[in-house]
């Protein structure tokens, strides 16, 4: 009773911790950013330089990584300073920052159920302790890989169908429909964006996963 459900903790903490790691790896990547603003002519579309692009790239991993609701973005320049963007795109991203902060709070609470679900192995399952572990690990690990692998094929079968069901699914308002021709948030942050983080996302946790599925089978093969 003990050891499945240590087990069942373990294999739902894996995924979490997984996907909010990379979720947070990619979005505190400041080379992410800038390789992105300039795969899209970010640069071109909005008139700001490099530089610049740094700055707005540094905003928003402070923005994240302080779980503050307000986004201060401004761009500097010897003339003045830039307010980035309008109310309607700092109300957007107090949602976005929202969903971030529950995605970044999963990778704790993925961290406490896999301290418990060790600690009971540890303490009730000695016995058989590695090889619950090691099964346990590979389990999470599998359902991590074909659930990202799930999401990746409908992602190149049809991301933009799937980008709008998220926002349809996650936000309960319309202030994520923005305007292109004027709105600094979308035009800093095309589709492209978003599917090149979540194939980087994808590849980060899902290849995790598939790694420790991997090991855990040969381990459990070489196991007395």
């Amino acid at each position: 009773m003990i050891r499945g459900m240590a087990t069942v903790l373990i294999v739902l903490g894996i995924p979490l911790l997984l996907v909010s790691s990379a979720v947070r790896s990619v979005t505190m990547n400041e080379s992410f950013y800038l390789h992105e603003f300039a795969r899209y002519g970010v640069g071109q579309v909005t008139g700001f330089s490099e530089a610049e692009l740094s700055q707005v790239a540094q905003a928003f991993i402070q923005y994240f990584s302080s779980g503050d609701q307000t986004l201060n973005a401004q761009v500097s320049r010897s003339q003045g300073t830039i307010v980035l963007f309008n109310e309607r795109e700092i109300a957007h991203m107090q949602d976005v920052q929202s969903i971030m902060q529950v995605v970044f709070r999963a990778g704790w609470l993925a961290l406490v159920l896999l301290l418990l679900g060790g600690g009971a192995v540890a303490l009730f399952d000695r016995g058989a302790a590695l090889s619950t572990l090691i099964l346990a690990a590979g389990v999470g690990g599998g359902i991590t890989a074909i659930l990202i692998g799930l999401l990746a094929l409908g992602s190149f079968v049809d991301f933009g169908r799937l980008f709008l069901l998220f926002h349809s699914l996650s936000f309960a308002n319309d202030l994520w429909l923005l305007d292109p021709s004027r709105d600094r948030l979308i035009q800093l942050f095309p589709q492209g964006f978003f599917f090149d983080a979540a194939i980087q996302i994808g590849l980060r946790s899902g290849g995790i996963g598939a790694l420790m599925a991997l090991v855990s089978f040969i381990g459990l093969r070489v196991l007395p």
